[in-house]
């Protein structure tokens, strides 16, 4: 015999060969081994899964990828060797922008690349910068980061906006989340100039307050998920913020409330009783939209 049906024949061969050269018992013992290195010593118990419902992956998916084994690797390969270049670079392909983005400087880019990526929220960051064109060295505080990439008009991308600005201009950025997964995204997106805060915003924004040796040219509030059918939580939670950050807040400091007028929701939003607050003390109204912002 020659031709297809030979090489057809071969192959099957060859095929049923390397299946028969291991054993049902070696196969399934390493397999064992293998799922339990995986999956915290669970591995008899997710073949066992497999055995009763083949079809029911996700579930056991699940369970691999929240194991400790599977953490444990997963730190060690992002921990090893992160420091080649002695600095921490921002990443611009890790937020959606082209290559050609890095070689630009951030006003040019802001009017090329950004602005048409951030949707309601293009005309409140154009101001924020025009006003903080005027700080020197700026100091932006920032709470709630950056916490899905390229999510550009979903939620800004504020901390890779502001790590750029402030890289610039030769200030720092302080950006506060409690939310472990949005602080790595942050990380990964930001340079050096970013310092990420792992914490509760409150004692974070009162430790700063101690620390800093001038105020915050920014204060940008978003760090309390809006809930629309009950919006005073994040409201009270914002404002509290404002409390905890009165030694940041002087001349001149620009305040940014995120989500503050919301559909179908109104005027409000996060920002309902930093509104108020800002009412009362007098404080200069810069821009009032889905973002809301003053200037102290």
């Amino acid at each position: 015999m020659s031709g297809p049906e030979a090489k057809k024949k071969s192959s099957s061969s060859r095929k049923k060969s390397a299946t028969q050269s291991l054993t049902p018992d070696i196969t399934l013992e390493v397999m064992t081994r293998l799922l339990d290195a995986v999956s915290d010593g669970n591995g008899a118990i997710i073949l066992d899964g497999l055995r009763q419902n083949p079809s029911d992956l996700g579930s056991l998916i699940q369970q691999i990828a929240n194991s400790h084994g599977i953490e444990k690797q997963r730190k060690l390969t992002q921990t090893s060797d992160i420091m080649e270049s002695g600095r921490m670079e921002a990443d611009f392909a890790y937020v959606g922008l082209p290559a050609e983005a890095r070689s630009m400087d951030f006003r040019s880019a802001f009017d090329r690349h950004l602005r048409s990526r951030l949707g309601k929220r293009a005309d409140g960051f154009a101001i924020i910068f025009d006003r903080l064109d005027k700080h020197s060295r700026p100091v932006i505080i920032e709470t709630g980061c950056l916490r899905v990439p390229d999510n550009w008009e979903g939620d800004g991308q504020s901390t890779f906006q502001f790590d750029w600005y402030a890289r610039e201009r030769q200030g720092c950025v302080f950006t506060i989340d409690i939310n472990p997964a949005s602080i790595d995204s942050a990380r990964r997106a930001c340079s050096g100039t970013t310092n990420t805060i792992l914490n509760d915003s409150r004692p974070a924004l009162h430790a700063l307050g101690q620390n800093c040796a001038r105020p915050a040219s920014l204060l940008y509030l978003d760090s309390f998920d809006l809930d629309l059918n009950n919006p005073m939580p994040s409201a009270v939670h914002h404002a509290t913020e404002m409390m905890a950050a009165r030694g940041l807040i002087g001349e001149g400091t620009i305040i940014c409330v995120d989500d503050f007028d919301v559909p179908p929701l109104g005027a409000g939003g996060k920002g309902l009783i930093v509104d108020q607050f800002m009412n009362s003390v007098g404080a200069r109204l810069l821009y009032s939209g889905y973002q809301k912002i003053w200037e102290l």
